[in-house]
C-alpha cells in the first residue's frame, strides 16, 4: 500500500470514526484513525499518509491550530477539514489557511469518496507540474506574459492539457479564462474533435436547457471533445441537476427516448468565487465538488508586473499592422500611465484601449496625450453618481434620521475597511468580499461627486 492512498482520519467520535470507516472500507484507501491531536502526531510519525481527514474540534486542542502544524512538516499532507454546518465559516478559514478542502457534516460515502478522489486528482496535478517545470513540451504562443503569476499558469496548463480531469477556472472579467480553456483542449488528446463553448449567464434557462442538450446541443456536439460552460454559476437549480448527471455518468435525457451517452471533458469558469457560490445556496455543492477537481485561476493584470509593458507592444503590434497604421512604441510617459493603473477590466480593458488609440491616430510613437482621460488622471471611468431620490425628500424627518441611504452604508463600510487595512484596497476588498475594481470604482464615483459639489 503506498502513500499516495493512505488516509489518516482524526475524530475524537469513535462512532463516528466507524461510520467514515465503512464508508472507504470498499475503496482502494487505507483508513488509520485518531481521536486527538496527539494521537494524530504519533501516527505521522510512524508513517506519512497522502491525506488527512481532520476534525475542528478536538478534545486537546483546535484543528485550525493543528493545520498549521501539519503544513510545517517535511511530509506536509493534504488537509480536509470535517466540519458541522455551524461551523462553516470555520472550515472557510481552515481552507484559506492551506487545507485543500471542507466536508460539511453530515455526509454520505459518495460525498467523502469525491472529496478524497479531488484531493489526490490535485496532487498528481502538483507533481505533473514539478516534472514538466523541467521540461516545457507546450508552445503558448496565445499569451502574452513572463511574469511569475503566468509561469504558474502555462505550468498548470500543460499538466492539464495530458490529463482528462474537469477543471474550474476562475478569474475576474477579462482575465482570459476562455483562452486559458482553449489551450488545455488545443494542447490535449481530444484537439481533434470540437471545442464547444455555452455562456451559461447569456440567456434563459428554457433556452439554456436547449442550447446544453437539445437535439443540437453543445453536449452533443461536444462528444469526444472539450465543453466550456462559461459563468457556470448563473445555471439554474434544475439545469445544475441536469449537468450534475451529465459530469457524474455523461448521460443526459435528450429529444429522444432515453438517455444518450456522450464522452465530453467539462471546463467550466465563472468571475465569481464558487465557494461563496455554493454557501449562498446558488450553486449545488455536489455540482461545485464534480467540477471543481481541478482549479485554475487566471491572474488578473494588476498582478502580473512587466506584462503590461509586453501585452501593450503586442496589441499596438498587431492593431497598427490591421490598420495599416505607423505605431512602433510608446513614450516613456505614456508607458508609465498604462504601467500604474490597476485595470479593474483586466486585459481585455487593455485590448479596448490600444485598439481605440489606433484607430483616432497614426503615428510612430504613443503619446500620453493620446491616452483616455482615465489614464493621464490614473482615475477609473465610471458611470456618474445617479442624483438623490426625491422621494426621500418627502419622507418626514424621524424616519430620514433613522434609516441612512444604502450607499451612504456601504461608503462606511468600505472606508473602514480600506483603514483597517492601512490603505491597501486589494486586501479591503478581500476583506469585503468583493472584486478589488469594484472598491476602486466606488471610490471614483464618490470623488467625482465630490468634485462636482
Amino acid at each position: 500500500m503506498t502513500t499516495a492512498s493512505r488516509v489518516l482520519l482524526v475524530e475524537d467520535s469513535e462512532s463516528m470514526a466507524s461510520i467514515y470507516r465503512g464508508y472507504l472500507a470498499s475503496s482502494a484507501y487505507q483508513v488509520e484513525t485518531a481521536a486527538s491531536i496527539g494521537e494524530a502526531r504519533q501516527a505521522l510519525e510512524k508513517q506519512p499518509v497522502a491525506i488527512v481527514l481532520l476534525d475542528v474540534k478536538l478534545p486537546d486542542g483546535n484543528g485550525l491550530d493543528f493545520v498549521d502544524e501539519l503544513l510545517a512538516r517535511e511530509d506536509a499532507p493534504d488537509i480536509v477539514v470535517m466540519t458541522a454546518y455551524a461551523t462553516a465559516d470555520m472550515a472557510v478559514q481552515a481552507v484559506r489557511r492551506g487545507a485543500v478542502d471542507f466536508i460539511t457534516k453530515p455526509f454520505d460515502a459518495t460525498r467523502l469518496l469525491v472529496t478524497l478522489d479531488n484531493t489526490l486528482a490535485q496532487q498528481q496535478l502538483r507533481r505533473d507540474c514539478a516534472r514538466l517545470s523541467r521540461r516545457r513540451s507546450i508552445a503558448f504562443d496565445q499569451f502574452v506574459g513572463d511574469s511569475p503569476a503566468m509561469h504558474s499558469v502555462y505550468q498548470t496548463i500543460e499538466a492539464l492539457a495530458a490529463s482528462d480531469a474537469a477543471v474550474f477556472v476562475v478569474g475576474e472579467s477579462g482575465t482570459g479564462k476562455e483562452l486559458a480553456a482553449r489551450a488545455i483542449h488545443d494542447n490535449s488528446e481530444r484537439v481533434a474533435a470540437g471545442f464547444v463553448i455555452l455562456n451559461c449567464g447569456a440567456m434563459p434557462s428554457d433556452r439554456l436547457d436547449l442550447a446544453l442538450f437539445g437535439s443540437e446541443g453543445a453536449a452533443r456536439r461536444a462528444d469526444g471533445g472539450t465543453l466550456f460552460l462559461d459563468e457556470v454559476c448563473e445555471l439554474e437549480p434544475e439545469l445544475q441537476a441536469k449537468l450534475l448527471r451529465f459530469v457524474q455518468f455523461g448521460t443526459f435525457l435528450g429529444s429522444g427516448p432515453g438517455e444518450e451517452q456522450v464522452d465530453a471533458r467539462i471546463i467550466c469558469a465563472t468571475n465569481r468565487d464558487p465557494l461563496r457560490a455554493v454557501q449562498d445556496g446558488t450553486l449545488r455543492e455536489d455540482l461545485y465538488y464534480r467540477l471543481h477537481v481541478v482549479p485554475l485561476r487566471m491572474p488578473p493584470l494588476r498582478e502580473r508586473g512587466g506584462d503590461i509593458a509586453l501585452l501593450a507592444a503586442h496589441y499596438l503590434a498587431r492593431f497598427a499592422s490591421e490598420s495599416g497604421k505607423r505605431f512602433r512604441g510608446f513614450s516613456e510617459n505614456a508607458m508609465e500611465a498604462l504601467q500604474r493603473y490597476p485595470w479593474p477590466g483586466n486585459v481585455r480593458q487593455l485590448q479596448n484601449v490600444l485598439r481605440e488609440i489606433v484607430v483616432l491616430h497614426d503615428a510612430g510613437q504613443v503619446t500620453e496625450a493620446m491616452l483616455p482621460d482615465f489614464l493621464q488622471s490614473g482615475h477609473i471611468p465610471v458611470e456618474p453618481p445617479a442624483p438623490p431620490s426625491a422621494a426621500r425628500s418627502e419622507v418626514p424627518a424621524a424616519a430620514r434620521d433613522v434609516v441612512e441611504p444604502l450607499w451612504l452604508l456601504e461608503r462606511r463600510a468600505i472606508e473602514e475597511a480600506i483603514a483597517a487595512c492601512d490603505g491597501n484596497v486589494n486586501r479591503a476588498a478581500g476583506l469585503l468580499e468583493v472584486a478589488p475594481s469594484t472598491v476602486y470604482r466606488k471610490l471614483q464615483a464618490w470623488k467625482q461627486s465630490g468634485d462636482r459639489g
